[in-house]
């Protein structure tokens, strides 16, 4: 059975809750990874200084075609518009941090009734993703584009056809607040992951020579 990349969103970063899914309908024919060096302030020093861990970064195409799926009840009626909707709703920030952040706001307005003061308001938050593609690489991400290019339409002017470009930067657990258990816990198993195969491909560099 072939294996399928997928989109999954956490809408509290913090505990997780019940994930949204959104499995690739084709998986992308290439993705691009890029590791950038962090060497900005530190290029006036020589040699190997540099200023934090490099980062890492995805850019991959998704396919979407509910043309085959007319007959379907969901496809039939709004075409592909849901799973757009889907992916665009991983740019949206929630209202502070999903359950905990609704407490600590009603915690902080209470407090604010009672003092005659204004609490400030946590900061907006972009729900957890994670990237899913291939068993080694199961990564939190943000996603820092979307630009969708949609190319027919059904009779409501929904797209039954479009095409996804994503730019993904992956998070390190530098990255993450100590609470985003599950997003460290990704972090820490993916970066064990790279570590264990980086060890793989010294033993891959004498076989191949072979």
């Amino acid at each position: 059975m072939l294996m399928r990349g997928m989109l999954i969103s956490f809408s509290d970063p913090n505990i997780g809750l019940v994930p949204t899914l959104v499995p690739f309908q084709y998986n992308p024919a290439e993705v691009t990874r890029t590791i950038k060096v962090n060497r900005e302030s530190a290029l006036r020093s020589p040699g190997l200084r540099v200023d934090d861990y490099p980062t890492e970064s995805y850019t991959l195409k998704l396919e979407l075609d509910g043309v085959d799926a007319v007959d379907k009840p969901i496809t039939g009626v709004m075409g592909v518009q849901p799973l757009l909707a889907a992916v665009e709703a991983m740019l949206e920030p929630v209202t502070g941090w999903g359950v905990l952040g609704s407490l600590g706001s009603a915690l902080s307005g209470a407090v604010a009734s009672l003092t005659g003061g204004s609490g400030p308001m946590p900061a907006p938050s972009l729900p957890l993703v994670v990237l899913a593609w291939s068993a080694m690489r199961i990564v939190p991400v943000r996603i820092d584009s979307y630009t969708a290019q949609e190319t027919a339409f059904n009779a409501a002017l929904l797209p039954v056809q479009a095409t996804v470009d994503l730019s993904l930067t992956v998070l390190r657990t530098t990255d993450l607040t100590c609470h985003m258990k599950m997003a460290n816990f990704v972090a820490n198993a993916y970066q064990a992951s790279r570590s264990a195969m980086a060890i793989t491909g010294v033993a891959q560099g004498v076989e191949l020579m072979l």
